[in-house]
């Protein structure tokens, strides 16, 4: 079991102060578009990953004419208790855990198992690449911290070795001793990636076909292919191949920084060929087969966060992702919505589910009998 407790944010986007008591099951967040019922979601996003789901500035989160932001709470894990501390000032950021401070936020990522579920997710279909990276990097680092170090590592490389090509072609001159140590460090960094991220989706993406046949409810095949440099050609070889090139562009033009996921619908590209509904099955059936590959390796099962997708979502697929919930197939989950009324009629029908809900408005949070 994992389970926040309580909630405390204080001068984190549009709060001056709100604390809050949650239900181990179900917690219902009602209130007008913009009172701040994503943010409280978002809060909870910020102590799993240290970091904003939505926007990459910490600078952002701090209430307007205030100079930090904090969240705090209390965590159940298997019926320990676990407090967390998250602090941010003037462009310094502060993680505890128990009163001790984590003095390495990679090492952190994985500890609270989180799956966010957002109508911007949509985007991972119509964004460049590197968002589908970000994706698919987020789903291994939770479970395995070895790759997070080589994602980082590769990427810190990767920095150095553009730079230094920039530095080449301006010189007219390469160092070929010093190109050779940052080819083997990304050789070393990037081979271990791609190793990764083929067994992961050999593992992931037949649970993804299965959410989707549920959630679609159609014969429709459905596809993650992954491209990769790599997959056809050895690394260092792609490198010393394609020197001139990269000083050509002053960066470097292969490896697993280019990687890519195809997400295919009958073989064609889903984002310009699926239909509305056909690729809000698909995000939705990423998103559960990310929380049941997660829940599946870890000891306890993780956050889901459903951010105003009563709206989105329509009938058949809502019914879908209810009765998983009434099946106890997730553990603590909040949901974001502006219909009261539309909750509660759904909820009713769930009498083995507790809910609690809470009223948001203008940076207030008040809990509903």
């Amino acid at each position: 079991m994992l389970a926040i407790e309580t909630l405390h944010l204080q001068q984190f986007k549009n709060y001056t102060s709100a604390k809050i008591n949650l239900h181990a099951q179900v917690n219902c967040f009602v209130g007008k578009n913009g009172a701040g019922k994503t943010n409280v979601l978002d809060a909870i996003y910020y102590l799993s990953f240290t970091k904003s789901y939505f926007n990459p500035s910490d600078l952002q989160h701090v209430l307007h004419g205030e100079n930090y932001f904090s969240i705090t709470a209390t965590y159940n894990r298997n019926d320990l208790v676990e407090n967390a501390f998250l602090f941010f000032e003037k462009g310094k950021k502060v993680l505890k855990i128990n009163n001790n401070e984590v003095k390495k936020f990679s090492d952190h990522i994985g500890h609270y198992p989180l799956v966010m579920i957002t109508p911007n997710d949509i985007m991972l279909l119509h964004e460049g690449s590197e968002e589908r990276r970000k994706f698919l990097d987020g789903m291994i680092a939770q479970l395995n911290k070895i790759y997070l170090n080589d994602v980082l590592l590769y990427n810190r490389v990767l920095e150095q070795r553009n730079k230094q090509l920039r530095i080449f072609a301006e010189q007219g001159h390469i160092d070929q001793t010093l190109l050779e140590t940052y080819n083997t460090l990304l050789i070393k960094h990037g081979n271990a990636i791609h190793q990764y991220r083929k067994q992961f989706l050999v593992e992931f993406v037949p649970v993804f076909n299965n959410f989707y046949k549920q959630i679609a409810n159609a014969n429709e095949e459905v596809s993650i292919n992954y491209q990769s440099d790599l997959l056809a050609n050895d690394f260092e070889q792609l490198l010393i191949e394609n020197t001139q090139r990269d000083l050509a562009a002053q960066r470097t033009t292969k490896g697993i920084h280019k990687d890519e996921l195809e997400f295919c619908i009958n073989g064609y590209a889903i984002k310009k060929f699926g239909s509305q509904g056909q690729q809000k099955s698909f995000i939705i059936s990423l998103k559960l087969a990310q929380y049941h590959y997660l829940k599946n390796r870890t000891t306890v099962k993780p956050l889901l966060l459903l951010d105003d997708i009563f709206e989105k979502l329509d009938e058949q697929r809502l019914n879908t992702l209810l009765q998983m919930i009434a099946n106890g197939d997730f553990g603590q989950i909040l949901i974001t919505d502006t219909h009261l009324e539309r909750l509660q009629l759904v909820f009713n029908t769930m009498p083995e589910v507790a809910v609690k809900y809470f009223m948001v408005d203008a940076g207030k949070i008040s809990e509903l009998e």
